[in-house]
């Protein structure tokens, strides 16, 4: 059985001038538009040994709250430090999917090995796009839409 894992995108915004996306190094996260499509990969990934514990699908509706609850308890420092170094295309990417109702799966992958091999046991999903958010960078890789 795997550790519990402290998911980046439910940390307190508050903790760190740091936006959540530098803390989520080690984790691939997957876009779906299709929320039954989300849930049936998180379903196959345990079919095929990925431990429950190392998966956690997030719906739309969870998706903005956390997103607003953690835009609220920034400072301004924080907002400014975001402004300044965030990927705003991916979070635009990562609320935009959630704002037209897709869901988010965020698996840990605590190397690029791992992080392949989910690729590859996600190849025959549809999602919209997977990012691992690796050690040495970000790696992205386009899904088929739908």
């Amino acid at each position: 059985m795997s550790e519990p894992h402290d998911w980046p995108i439910e940390q307190a915004a508050r903790v760190s001038l740091r936006p959540w996306y530098f803390a989520a190094a080690g984790h691939v996260t997957v876009l779906f538009m299709d929320p039954d499509e989300a849930e049936r990969a998180r379903h196959d990934l345990i079919g095929r040994g990925v431990p429950e514990g190392d998966l956690r699908l997030y719906g739309a509706e969870e998706t903005l709250r956390i997103m607003s609850r953690r835009q609220e308890e920034r400072s301004i420092l924080a907002k400014a430090f975001d402004a300044l170094v965030a990927d705003h295309p991916a979070r635009e990417r990562y609320v935009g999917n959630a704002q037209a109702g897709g869901s988010a799966l965020w698996i840990a992958a605590p190397n690029k090995d791992r992080a392949n091999r989910l690729v590859g046991l996600l190849a025959d999903f549809r999602y919209v796009s997977l990012r691992y958010w690796g050690e040495d960078g970000v790696e992205d890789v386009q899904g088929s839409r739908g």
